[in-house]
């Protein structure tokens, strides 16, 4: 089942080393499977919990190939290059449906 990687990039601090970074991670996807598909494309913005330079979505086969590429060594290297360039979130999510019942268990029994 599909997953995706989904990077937000809360703000930019030094534009070249985030460069530097983007130039590096590129090749880190070859022969993993991902499929581009949105890369710093234009936003509407519609409730934000804050600052939004541009969003990331990279589809991978699996979970587990996300995870994998994310860290192999290519990557952790070349996540080197965006340290103090960006505040930026990462995770990776599940393609899917969880029925409403079964959705936030870890929440569920809590009173409001």
């Amino acid at each position: 089942m599909p997953a995706y990687m989904i990077a937000l990039n809360r703000s930019v601090h030094d534009r070249q080393k985030l460069e530097a970074y983007w130039k590096a991670a590129g090749p880190t996807f070859e022969g993993r499977g991902a499929k581009f598909l949105s890369i710093y494309t234009p936003l509407a913005p519609l409730e934000l919990m804050g600052s939004l330079e541009g969003v990331v979505l990279i589809e991978f086969p699996d979970v587990a190939a996300a995870k994998a590429w994310y860290e192999s060594p290519a990557y952790q290297k070349a996540k080197q290059h965006r340290d103090g360039a960006a505040d930026t979130e990462f995770f990776i999510i599940d393609s899917g449906n969880v029925p409403p019942e079964d959705r936030l268990p870890h929440i569920k029994n809590q009173q409001p």
